[in-house]
């Protein structure tokens, strides 16, 4: 019971008169009390004994299936069920990091205490005790990934995306009992569907292979795989064969942009390939390649996924049809670019000649968001969910994709502008000089033309 107050017992006082409601008359028996409990034994009592192995619930040494009693003498349980009810990271890093997040971004109640009390490896109680300890108020995520991201190597381990593997998304990686959540570790592929159906093309430069690496955590509900200059398409098996190769051209097409068979920027290509970068693409949010990824992928090779929704090869990059030029371009931009040219592409306030023009295109600086933007200001991110360098991500994008002409009609033109302005080539040359001047800069190597989807290198 959450009102206990001392370990393995029901004592509490919901009704703060200073006096344990199970001494009080009738106590847990009476339907209108505050801790009425259907299976108290006695009048006046709330000892019940709901797993009927005649001993108190209370003052059993294990817990039975309601997490009544305490964890002396319990067997150990990696990686599933406990006293709490929650399901757990095999990994004991993960483990101490989930505790947090399911505390206090989650809601599951007293997480960081489940985690000391039931989890049997605490090799990384102090990375728990950390989090907890050093958090004041706000965004528990962010504030938890940026911890991560500080301080992992510190113990040994590696950053790593904490929506992925907790299954934010979904709720986490819910309960014993299957409530809540998802991504526990365990999750089944499901039947697979094996589409080849929708918006197929006649011929591409790529093939679909077999998933190459179906034993690795978080992959193996793969069935589709597209190789392109050593990087990972990796897809579920409700894409259709064109939307795989769709997204396997514009890859091509953004780090090869002049079409000639090699990358543009082998710092760049180099930087990717270190990094394992992959396009994970799932049939759909919660599916069963999703789950498993989210529960199970430890790399730093994702920065955004596709779903088979919003990819659409007749109409590539086209807003609100066609996801897969925003979240590849994401993709290539938060791994690689942030990092091969970081005085120019550094996402952090006041780090780089990207984050100086966001400043100047929003108005000002503003970490947190503003209540309204300056009317001066072209870009207006709204999101409360996306933080100060996510906003630089997205600003990056909407520059590149504006200066490749892909939003320039008027439909879309007016469907972007509550949040930007300059969606023409035009209209960002003379509205935002700074970013146009960075991201058509040459020795930054940014792709200058739209991918169309159909990768077709000159060959002598």
């Amino acid at each position: 019971n959450e009102n206990a107050t001392e370990a393995g017992s029901c004592d509490y006082d919901l009704d703060d008169d200073g006096i344990f409601d199970s001494d009080e008359i009738l106590g847990c028996m009476d339907p209108n009390a505050n801790d009425y409990n259907e299976n108290a034994t006695d009048a006046g009592s709330c000892d019940y004994d709901l797993d009927d192995d005649g001993v108190v619930d209370s003052d059993d040494e294990c817990p039975d299936e309601a997490g009544n009693g305490t964890n002396s003498g319990c067997p150990d349980e990696p990686g599933g069920g406990d006293g709490c009810g929650m399901n757990w990271p095999e990994d004991s890093f993960h483990a101490a990091i989930y505790s947090f997040i399911a505390e206090y971004e989650l809601g599951y109640g007293a997480s960081v205490g489940c985690f000391f009390d039931y989890y049997p490896d605490q090799t990384y109680e102090e990375a728990a005790m950390d989090l907890e300890d050093n958090w004041g108020s706000g965004d528990a995520l962010e504030y938890a990934q940026a911890w991560v991201d500080s301080n992992a190597v510190d113990y040994g381990q590696e950053s790593f995306n904490l929506t992925l593997v907790f299954n934010i998304s979904e709720g986490g990686l819910g309960w014993t009992d299957g409530g809540g959540g998802g991504g526990n570790g365990d999750s089944d592929c499901g039947e697979q569907q094996n589409s080849t159906s929708g918006n197929e093309t006649n011929s591409s430069y790529f093939e679909i292979e077999e998933n190459p690496n179906p034993d690795d955590p978080g992959m193996k509900c793969f069935t589709k795989y597209v190789e392109v200059f050593g990087l990972g398409i990796y897809a579920e098996s409700g894409l259709s064969d064109a939307q795989v190769l769709h997204a396997a051209s514009v890859l091509a097409e953004l780090l090869d942009n002049d079409e000639d068979g090699s990358v543009d920027d082998a710092a760049l290509l180099n930087r990717l390939q270190n990094m394992s970068a992959i396009m994970p693409m799932f049939d759909y949010e919660g599916s069963p390649a999703y789950q498993d990824f989210a529960g199970n992928y430890n790399g730093n090779g994702v920065s955004a996924v596709l779903f088979a929704d919003e990819v659409d090869p007749t109409q590539p990059g086209h807003w609100g049809s066609d996801a897969t030029v925003e979240e590849i371009m994401h993709t290539i931009n938060a791994i690689g670019h942030t990092y091969v040219y970081s005085e120019a592409f550094g996402l952090e306030p006041d780090s780089s000649l990207l984050s100086d023009a966001m400043d100047e295109a929003r108005g000002g600086q503003f970490i947190e968001h503003p209540s309204s933007y300056p009317e001066e200001a072209w870009y207006h991110y709204d999101d409360t969910t996306c933080d100060y360098e996510c906003m630089a991500i997205e600003y990056m994008y909407w520059a590149q994709v504006s200066n490749m002409g892909i939003l320039n009609d008027t439909e879309t033109c007016d469907g972007i502008a509550d949040e930007w302005e300059p969606c023409s080539k035009e209209l960002l040359e003379s509205m935002d000089v700074l970013i146009y001047a960075l991201i058509t800069d040459s020795q930054y190597h940014l792709p200058q033309y739209a991918p169309d989807g159909n990768y077709s290198p000159e060959t002598e």
